[in-house]
């Protein structure tokens, strides 16, 4: 089995054709087929064109799970949780999804398992709003899922977490504190949480055990494979908003033959996208951010 997993579509029209299209390049090129497409949440957001990415989405993937800009743009989270961008972003968006996009939206779970896999938009833990971002936000993680593997978005950096598969430990009941270093950066992404949500999952989180430790990998494109006796959390990165400096379409192709993770970049119209983003009316920062991949 082949599975395409994709993740923070964000309203790019452009980008996702051209990832879909890079899907039937390489089931033509290779010859083989991808049995299924997987996404990990928001849909929408930021991007120019809601509509005919949650039509797209819900047309030609087998599983969709949700995201908190999907809960922003239907009214399942309050706005003050976003930074002042984000919130204006899913102001609009709101206004331009027809009633059954919004029904669609509704409908996404949080959290899907399928076979050796769990589905998260931010981690298992609290899937619509960690971001995994280091080796110790990741590693209580772990013992949130019983898959081999656990994939996840939200962050928008192609990004594996491994753990030995031997160190289990007991779920925690609630989410892992985080650093101030980290609640900085958390904060630094574009529809990110709130300083008071932050500063609240510290303080709520208490004591916490010891967790076992995680390595985590920062991949290019090509093929990673997992190796012997481990677990992994990983994430394919973004098709309509690539955070790591590199402003092509991200994604990923498992291949269950071989344990196998292809890392794929897909370069689409970005002149495109940002055009349609100003006749809109959208903030300028969402179009400049584009070309360069932050």
């Amino acid at each position: 089995m082949r599975y395409a997993i994709l993740s923070d579509v964000h309203g790019n029209g452009d980008a996702l054709r051209a990832v879909f299209a890079d899907m039937e390049w390489v089931s033509t090129d290779r010859g083989v087929r991808i049995d299924q497409i997987w996404c990990l949440g928001d849909v929408v957001g930021y991007g120019p064109e809601p509509s005919e990415c949650v039509q797209r989405i819900r047309a030609r993937t087998d599983i969709c799970i949700s995201g908190n800009h999907d809960w922003a743009a239907i009214g399942k989270l309050d706005l003050q949780d976003f930074s002042g961008t984000a919130a204006e972003s899913a102001e609009w968006t709101r206004e331009h999804l027809r009633p059954d996009e919004r029904v669609y939206l509704k409908s996404l779970p949080q959290v899907t398992r399928v076979g050796d896999f769990t589905l998260a938009h931010g981690s298992p833990m609290n899937p619509i709003w960690e971001y995994l971002i280091s080796p110790s936000l990741a590693a209580p993680n772990f013992a949130a899922f019983d898959t081999l593997y656990c994939v996840v978005g939200h962050t928008h950096l192609p990004t594996i977490f491994l753990q030995p598969a031997s160190e289990r430990v007991v779920a925690a009941a609630v989410a892992s504190p985080v650093t101030r270093a980290q609640q900085q950066l958390a904060m630094s992404l574009p529809g990110g949480p709130s300083w008071d949500m932050m500063e609240n999952a510290v303080r709520d989180a208490g004591d916490r055990a010891d967790w076992a430790t995680c390595e985590r990998l920062m991949p290019e494109a090509g093929v990673w494979v997992l190796p012997k006796g481990y677990r992994a959390i990983i994430n394919p990165g973004s098709v309509g908003q690539p955070r790591d400096g590199d402003a092509r379409a991200s994604y990923l192709i498992y291949d269950s033959k071989l344990s196998g993770f292809e890392f794929r970049r897909v370069p689409y119209d970005i002149p495109a996208t940002q055009r349609k983003i100003r006749q809109l009316g959208l903030s300028s920062q969402l179009a400049t951010r584009l070309a360069k991949g932050l």
